[in-house]
C-alpha cells in the first residue's frame, strides 16, 4: 500500500452506450479513471505495485490481462467499492467460456449479418442507482432495429457469472422480442443487486437461437447495468422491484 495522500475526484463516469468494448477494454478503462481520479501517475503506481510502467499501460489502454493481484492492489489503493473485482469476474468468465466453445484455441471471428443493425433509445435504473442490499429489480431497455434484417428469437446473454460476492444476480437469457426493421424492442431483465455495500455493473449482449452473437465486431451490441449498493440510501427513489425468484441455473 502508498503511504501517499489519495485524493478522490467523484467517481469515474462509465463509458457510453453501444461502444465497441471488450470485458478487458472496459475493465482497463475503469482502472484507468480511478488512478487518475486519485492523482496517481502510471509510474508511481507501478512502483507502489512493483511491476513496470509499460504493463500498466497496456492493461489501461490496450486490453492486456490484467491479474487478480492487480486488480485488487487497485480496489484497495483507489476504494473501488467492488466494482473492479466485479469487471475482473466478467473478464475471466468471458476467457473460460471462449475456451470452452472453441476448443482452447482462438475464436474465429464471425462478421455481423449484412444489413443488421441496431440504436440505442433508453434504460431505466441508471447508471450509479443508489439501492439496498438484496433488492430485487427491474431493468428496461429499448433498442431500435435500424437495419433491414428481422430479429427472430434473439435474446440477450449475460456476460460473466450470474451471482457471486458483489455480483448483480441476473438469469442467463433475457428474451428479445421478435422485432422487425424500424421497429423498437423492449427487453426487461430481473435482477437482484449485492447483499452488500458496493458498486456492481453487468453486462448482456445479444446473440441469436444458436448462441453466437449477433454483433461479434465492432458493431457489436452491449447493454449494461451499474448500481451502487448502500444500506442507507434514504432521500433516494427505489427502482422497479419484482417478485419471485431468479434462476442462475441456466
Amino acid at each position: 500500500m502508498s503511504n501517499s495522500k489519495k485524493t478522490r475526484r467523484g467517481r469515474p463516469q462509465k463509458p457510453t452506450h453501444l461502444v465497441a468494448r471488450q470485458p478487458a477494454t472496459v475493465l482497463g478503462w475503469t482502472m484507468r479513471q480511478f488512478r487518475e481520479s486519485a492523482i496517481w501517475t502510471v509510474t508511481q503506481t507501478a512502483k507502489q505495485f512493483a511491476c513496470s510502467p509499460s504493463y500498466i499501460t497496456r492493461v489501461e489502454l490496450h486490453g492486456a490481462p490484467a491479474t487478480r493481484e492487480l486488480v485488487q492492489f487497485y480496489e484497495e489503493s483507489f476504494d473501488a467499492d467492488g466494482l473492479l473485482l466485479s469487471l475482473f469476474a466478467v473478464v475471466e468468465h468471458a476467457g473460460q467460456q471462449n475456451r470452452r466453445r472453441f476448443g482452447g484455441r482462438r475464436p474465429r471471428l464471425v462478421p455481423a449479418v449484412p444489413g443488421d443493425a441496431t440504436a440505442f433509445i433508453d434504460d431505466t435504473v441508471p447508471h450509479g442507482t443508489l439501492m439496498l442490499p438484496g433488492l430485487r429489480f427491474a431493468k428496461t431497455w429499448r433498442i431500435r432495429n435500424v437495419g433491414s434484417v428481422p430479429w427472430r428469437d434473439r435474446r440477450l446473454e449475460r456476460q460473466g457469472p450470474l451471482t457471486g460476492p458483489g455480483l448483480i444476480t441476473s438469469e442467463r437469457y433475457v428474451a428479445i422480442p421478435d422485432t422487425e426493421p424500424g421497429e423498437i424492442a423492449k427487453i426487461v431483465a430481473e435482477l437482484k443487486a449485492p447483499t452488500y455495500d458496493c458498486a456492481s455493473i453487468a453486462y448482456f449482449k445479444m446473440v441469436d437461437m444458436n448462441g453466437l452473437l449477433s454483433f461479434p465486431d465492432e458493431h457489436q451490441l452491449g447493454l449494461d447495468v451499474l448500481v451502487l449498493v448502500r444500506r442507507n440510501t434514504d432521500g433516494f427513489q427505489d427502482p422497479p422491484e419484482v417478485e419471485g425468484q431468479i434462476d442462475t441455473s441456466g
